[in-house]
């Protein structure tokens, strides 16, 4: 399986999916609570357009590492007030990470470089701004019938429509809510079998979702509830501010 970084324009307008398999961001990382940069972006573009500080923190129990999660990621599309996933196995799937602490490697002495001199550079021509695609993210945690736990996000065009160059106007996502730093160590992977929220409000909504094994057979079940909503625009941005687990494939 290659990683969760799918060719897909989906990318590029909604947050990156979680899944380590599937979406590998580097050998280490750091869960937070808090998406720590959401009041100070610092971005050669514009800052998303979203002012809730404390509201995104996940109220999912925080997970010791080391330890074994569930993570999910599924695209799919909103019609009235239900996002419906797209079952297939790139657009929905399910992964078990075995995370480990991380080896702290020492920092190489920087060696100091002389100053070249600064050739001058053309005048670039100014562009024209895109209009920002108005979405909505939903908040909140996740359970499984075996009891894994975690957070639980839903992004979504607001008019329920898939942006352009995308098949989908939203995409869910899953995590532990790890409290450390961490590695990779081991990690096995299967599809969702079905996904459906519902009841999608200002406050939020609830819904279902069904995972089997790699060989068909059923892994588990498990509920999503979602307790708060925000609009923001540019949501490509958000990937980065998001309490979600990364790894290497």
């Amino acid at each position: 399986m290659k990683g969760l970084h799918r060719p897909s324009a989906a990318l590029a307008l909604f947050v990156g999916a979680v899944l380590v398999a599937c979406h590998g961001i580097g050998s280490g990382g750091y869960n937070p609570a808090v998406p720590q940069d959401l009041s100070q972006l610092s971005s050669s573009s514009e800052a998303i357009e979203i002012t809730p500080s404390a509201s995104l923190v996940c109220k999912a129990p925080p997970k010791g590492v080391p330890g074994t999660y569930l993570s999910y990621f599924a695209d799919g599309n909103v019609k009235g007030t239900t996002f419906n996933a797209v079952i297939s196995k790139d657009t929905a799937l399910w992964e078990l990470v075995q995370y480990a602490k991380p080896t702290p490697t020492p920092k190489p002495t920087p060696t100091p470089k002389p100053t070249p001199t600064p050739k001058p550079t053309p005048t670039p021509k100014p562009t024209p701004t895109p209009k920002p695609i108005k979405e909505f993210i939903y908040w909140g945690t996740f359970a499984t019938k075996n009891k894994q736990v975690g957070c639980a996000y839903l992004i979504v065009t607001a008019n329920g429509k898939p942006p352009p160059g995308s098949k989908y106007s939203g995409e869910t996502i899953g995590s532990p809510n790890l409290k450390a730093p961490y590695a990779i160590k081991h990690f096995t992977t299967g599809p969702i079998a079905a996904l459906t929220i519902s009841h999608l409000s200002t406050k939020g909504g609830s819904g279902t979702a069904t995972l089997k094994e790699s060989n068909g057979k059923p892994y588990t079940t498990g509920t999503i509830k979602l307790i708060g909503r925000e609009e923001i625009t540019e949501a490509e941005k958000l990937k980065d501010l998001l309490p979600i687990p990364r790894g290497n494939p």
